[in-house]
This record gives structure tokens, sequence and C-alpha cells, in this order.
């Protein structure tokens, strides 16, 4: 049987669980819950202890209504509607009046009085910060003040302080010396007005300047008509030139004597008789040739009649004279006159066209003059209007300004009015409920966020939908743990697990082993099966594991069961040592009697110690000399020979932490199986146990989960 050759399963890749439900955010809840208790229990006895001794404060409260008013606009122009100001803007000037330091060292200075130093002042200053408040409402128009203190009345004592202060305050800013400057720039801004007439009747006399803009269009209107002049004149020179042109060009051609007369009749008419007598001798020769042959004498004959009648005629031509009479030439004396009076036009075109631009010249020069007058003159007009604007915007502000000040002169009549006074609050704003509430509240975020905190940097495995998600293997058995030490152990077997731990007795083996036996049997087409135990850790339940498993496969298998212990040691042997019949004790149930198993080779004798299971049909194997090292070929002999005496081999692999033989064996096996502790065996080492494996050819077929708890109580689970 060639192991290594056997058909597999395709192997499923990539395959990631990523659903998360309401049992795992339960687990990690009840999984973290004593942490949490101890935050929220903290948090709450800490609000408490803050609320007991924290001082009851007393908070009074004064409110103020902003109207419009003219002192507002402290801009120089102010002609027409005035402008409506902004949403908030009003409430927004005073809350920064009644806010600013200055306003607050005033009302500190009449507390402490003219001989309090600096240094008391901004001690002070920065106290009285930090218990008062301010706040806008622009929709309203309304500013809230707030003061808090220990004791009530010097709450409102303080707010009366600063309202006082604000009223005498803003008065100041407002009008103190607003009207004597709008005087002041009144009178400046008039005698600038004064001086600019001045300058524009002196300047409309040196330049003559009557009606600017009558004098502008004349001009360009005579710019336009001569530069008409001017392009009309250009026009015609340039279909002067063009007719000279192509006079010149014509005169080329006419000469001044011509051919008069010419005559050669006598030799034209004997040329046309022999072609006459050429055309009558073809068509002769057409007639012979249509009755005899080319080669008949008749039309060879005719031929060369035709050859010498052309050979005449050329001759005749070459000797054709006629008689000619020449005289001179009429047209060439009109032409002659014709480019004589085209050259005078030229000329005087251009004569004209200098003179056009010479007053083109002077037109321009004349209208750009009065452009620049006139724009001169515009600014001035400018300046004139700004200046005439600025004075009766500043003359009705001097007037506005002198009522606002008398109307600012009494705080009764200001704009700002007082809606609610500052009155002593029965009432502290920090009771203790507040507290209390403040501490419930924090005591639930704070243990939800430890827990989440937790959660992200916990590396261990609560439940087999967190393995299944990590690593992308089912999980084969997770059997729960009792919660109390005196209840049966894992397995049906009432004796402890090889740690110490209690194992649970009401699960049926066929529930805790079914899909781990099922994985097995078809991990491959082998007709017996060699199973791969492999933990990192010693403690991680790997023995039960084993021994539960091997009791189960029992009513499988016709032949005894093979466990082959290869992590024992002579010192520590995991499977105990045997009685005074040479059988090891077996933990789980109540086994079958043992079948007659023909004895093993001689070769495997002589590594392995075969020692029988007392009470069921299951013999555990270990190496004689403590550890087994053999080489590849060797051990795939020995496997060999174990799977020809047994229908299964369970393989109880040496811990990866502290021996690599399990992981190199695996592709040897026809199903590997990965046993992991929950809460102890960490995510990075399981990966990396996987990935060694599967690097060395193993097929890991599942893991199985030990030592899991219930973390959600059972009130709660039935709904799940």
């Amino acid at each position: 049987m060639v192991i290594s050759t056997r058909a597999r399963p395709p192997r499923k890749e990539g395959v990631v669980y990523t659903h998360i439900t309401t049992r795992d955010y339960l687990n990690t809840l009840f999984f973290y819950r004593k942490i949490a208790l101890m935050v929220f229990v903290w948090t709450v006895v800490i609000g408490l202890v803050i609320g007991l001794l924290q001082k009851p404060a007393y908070r009074a409260e004064a409110r103020l209504l902003t109207l419009q008013a003219g002192y507002y606009n402290q801009s120089s122009v102010n002609d027409g509607t005035p402008a409506q100001p902004l949403e908030g803007q009003l409430v927004s000037i005073e809350a920064q009046i009644l806010n600013s330091s200055e306003l607050h060292r005033a009302v500190l200075k009449t507390l402490l009085g003219p001989n309090a130093s600096r240094k008391q002042i901004n001690e002070q200053l920065r106290v009285f910060e930090k218990h008062f408040r301010l706040e806008q409402d622009d929709l309203a128009s309304t500013i809230s003040l707030f003061y808090t203190d220990t004791d009530p009345k010097r709450a409102a004592e303080m707010l009366s302080r600063i309202l006082t202060e604000y009223f005498d305050e803003r008065a100041v800013i407002f009008t103190s010396g607003r009207v004597s400057s709008l005087a002041e720039r009144r009178d400046v801004i008039r005698a600038e007005l004064d001086k600019l007439n001045a300058n524009m009747v002196a300047f409309q006399t040196k330049y003559g300047i009557v009606s600017i803009d009558d004098q502008i269009a004349h001009a360009v209107a005579l710019q336009g008509l001569i530069r008409q002049r001017k392009l009309e004149n250009n026009g015609a020179l340039a279909q002067d030139r063009s007719t000279l042109a192509s006079l010149l060009t014509s005169a080329k051609d006419v000469p001044a004597t011509i051919l008069l007369f010419s005559d050669n009749g006598e030799a034209a008419r004997a040329l046309d008789t022999m072609q006459l007598s050429q055309l009558q001798l073809e068509a002769r020769r057409a007639d012979l040739a249509s009755r005899y042959m080319k080669s008949s004498p008749f039309v060879k004959q005719i031929d060369r009649q035709i050859k010498a009648l052309r050979v005449s005629i050329s001759q005749q031509k070459e000797k054709l004279v006629g008689v000619e009479r020449y005289g001179h030439n009429a047209y060439y004396d009109t032409v002659q006159d014709r480019l004589s009076v085209v050259s005078s036009n030229i000329k005087g075109e251009i004569a004209r066209q200098k003179e056009l631009e010479d007053q083109l010249k002077t037109a321009s020069a004349s209208l750009q003059a009065l452009i620049g007058a006139a724009n001169e003159l515009s600014q001035m007009q400018t300046d004139r209007n700004i200046l005439t604007e600025s004075l009766r915007s500043l003359s009705r502000q001097v007037e506005v300004a002198s009522i606002d000040r008398i109307q600012a002169d009494s705080a009764s009549s200001t704009n700002v009015r007082v809606i609610q006074a500052p009155f002593p609050p029965a009432q502290p704003s920090n009771p203790l409920s507040m507290f209390i509430a403040a501490s419930i509240v924090a005591g639930i975020v704070l243990p939800a966020v430890t827990i989440l905190v937790l959660a992200s940097l916990r590396e261990t495995f609560l439940s087999p939908e967190q393995v299944e998600r990590v690593m992308s293997l089912p999980v084969l058995s997770a059997p729960v743990m009792p919660a109390k030490k005196d209840m049966r152990r894992w397995f049906g077997g009432g004796k402890a697990a090889g740690d110490g731990t209690l194992l649970p007795a009401s699960y049926p083996q066929r529930i805790l082993y079914g899909r781990t036996i099922t994985a097995i049997d078809t991990s491959s087409d082998a007709p017996t099966k060699l199973v791969m135990m492999i933990s990192f850790h010693d403690h991680e339940g790997l023995l039960e594991i084993v021994q539960g498993l091997a009791a189960e496969l029992e009513p499988r298998s016709s032949r005894s069961i093979l466990v082959l212990d290869m992590a024992s040691t002579p010192d520590n042997p995991l499977y105990g040592t045997p009685n005074d019949k040479g059988e090891l004790p077996w933990q789980f149930g109540s086994g079958e009697n043992r079948s007659d198993a023909p004895p093993p080779e001689e070769s495997v004798q002589k590594l392995l110690e075969f020692l029988p299971v007392a009470g069921h049909d299951i013999i555990v194997a270990r190496p004689r000399e403590g550890t087994l090292t053999l080489t590849p070929h060797e051990t795939t002999a020995l496997f060999d020979s174990l799977r020809a005496q047994h229908d299964y081999v369970v393989v109880h692999a040496p811990p990866v932490s502290s021996s690599f033989a399990g992981v190199a064996n695996t592709r040897l096996a026809d199903a590997t199986i990965l046993v992991v502790r929950a809460e102890r065996t960490r995510k990075p080492v399981v990966l990396g146990l996987k990935e060694q494996i599967q690097e060395a050819g193993g097929w890991i077929v599942g893991v199985i989960l030990t030592h899991r708890k219930s973390y959600i109580p059972a009130f709660i689970y039935r709904f799940l």
C-alpha cells in the first residue's frame, strides 16, 4: 500500500467564516463579567464619593434684551434708509462688552478696593471667570448671565455688580468723544470741498472748456470724417495702381507696327487640287482593296500613286509663298495716352494721402487732449460728489450722535433692558442625584469600553465559532465543562483528567465523537485509517481526547484499536504503568473483549512495546527507548506494518513545543486533528501550527476544542 498516493477529498482553501452571532457577543460579555462588574462598581462608588464631597453650588441668573439703536452704526456714511443689522449682530456686540476682561477687572476693583495689587486682581480674575458664564440667543436677541457660588446671595450680588459696571462702561464706549470727533471731521470735509471747487473753475478756464461733451463729440465727428476721406483716397490709389500695373502688362505686347495685309491664294488653290486628287485615289484604293488582295498589282500600283502624291503635297507646302503689308498701330497710341492719365492720377492721390494723414494726426491729438481734460474734470466732479455726500452724512451723524449722547447718559433710556434681575437661587445646581446618574451612565459605558479593549487584545478561543472563523477549519468536538467539581467527569469516566480537570459525563459518546469519526472515515479511501493527534502544549487535554476517541472507535472495528504513544517518556508514561496482569488502566467507560489479533512483526516489536488496555479492545504502543527516532523510510514502513494489523491507528504525537516529529509525519497520516484548549491556546500559535502541517503535506480534517465553558446563563441561553 502506497500511502503518499492515496486519494483524498479536495482541499478547500480560502474558506473564511465571517458570520458573528449573538452568542459570540454574549460569550465575550459573560467571559469578562467579573472585570465589567468590578469596573461598574468602582465607577459608581467613585461617582458617589465625588457627589458627597462636592459642596452645593448655587447659580444666579440675569437676562438682558437688546433693541436696535442708532449708535450701533459707527460708520461715516449714513445716507438714506439705515441698513438692517445681521441676525445676532446686536447681541454679539453687547456680549463682547459683558465678556471683556476690562469689565471684569472693574467689578473686582470695586470689591477689592483701590489698594489691591495687580497680582491679587489677576488671581481673583481667574476665579471670577471660572464661575461666570454668558449665553446669547441670536433669534430672541437676549443675553443670559450666570454666576455660580456656594453662597446664593453672593452669586446674585456679583451679577448686580456686573450689570452696574456694564451700563457705565458701554455708555462711555458708544458716546465718548463721538460728537466732537464727527464735528471736526465735518469741518475738514467742508474745507476740502471748497478747495476742490476753486480748482475746477481754474481748470475749465485754462483749457477753455465750455461743454466738454459737445467738444468731444465735435472732435470725434471731425476725426471720423478725415478718416473716411483717407480711406476713400486709399481705395482710389490702390485701384489706380492696379490699373497702371495691368496697363503696363498689356502694353508690353502692343507693337508700334502691325501686319496690314497677307495673300497666298494661288498656291492654296493648287494645294487644294492636289489634296482632292489624294482623296480620289484613296477612295479608289478602298474599292480595289475590297475586290483584290493586298498583294494584287492593282492595289500596289494605286498605293505608289498615293505615296507620290503625298510627297508632292509636302513639297508644295514648303514652297507656299504669300504677299504681306505692314503699317502703324493706332491702338498703341491709345494705350500710351491711358498710361499717362493713370500715372498723373496716382501722383495726385499720393499727395492727398499725405495731407489727410497730417490732418488726422492733428485731429487725434486734439481729441486726446479733450479726453484727458474730460477724465481729469470727471475725477474732480467725482471727488466733489464724494465730499458732498460725506459732508451731508457727517452733518446728519453729528445730529444723531448728539441725540444718542443725551440718551445714553441715563441707564433707564438705553436700548439694553434688564428683563430678569438677579435673584438669590434656592436650589443648588449640582444635586447629588446628578452625580449618581452620571456615575451610573459612566458605569455602563466604561465596562463596555473595557470589554471591547480586552476582547480586541485577547488571543485565545472561547467558542467553536471563533475557532472556525480564525482557522477556517471545522470544529469536530467541543464539549462544555461542568460548573461544579463534584459532577461526573468528561466522557463518562468518573475519574479526573490528566491535569485534574473534571469532564462532563452527560454527553453521549456519539455526540462528542460522531463528527470526529465521520471526518476520519471520509478522510481517504484507504481501508485502514491512521489518525495523527497533535497539540502545541502537553496541558491541552490531548490524552483524554485520545482515550475517549479510542473507546468510541472500539465498536466500529473488528480488530483492536492501536494507540501509538509517541509523547511518553520513561520518566513520565502518559497512559500509566501496567498492573499485575500487564494491562493499562483506562479512565473512560467499559469496552469490549479483546479480539484475537496476530502478533506484530519482530522488527516492530523491537521498536515498540505493546500493552493491552484493561476492559477494552485497545492496545497502547510505546517506544522502547522512550523516543521514536526513525528515518522517513523507516517511519513509512512502521506505519504500513501497523496499518496491516489494525483498522484504526491513533497516533498521540508529542507536543509541538517540545518536538517536531508529529508535524513531520502528518504527511503519512490519513487525517490530522488539532487539539486546542479554550482560554489557553493562543491564536498565532495554532495558525502557525496549521501552516506547518500543511507545508509538511498533512491533511487537517478538523479541530477539537477542549476545556470549553458555558459562559451564558441557562435562562438566557434557552432563548438562543
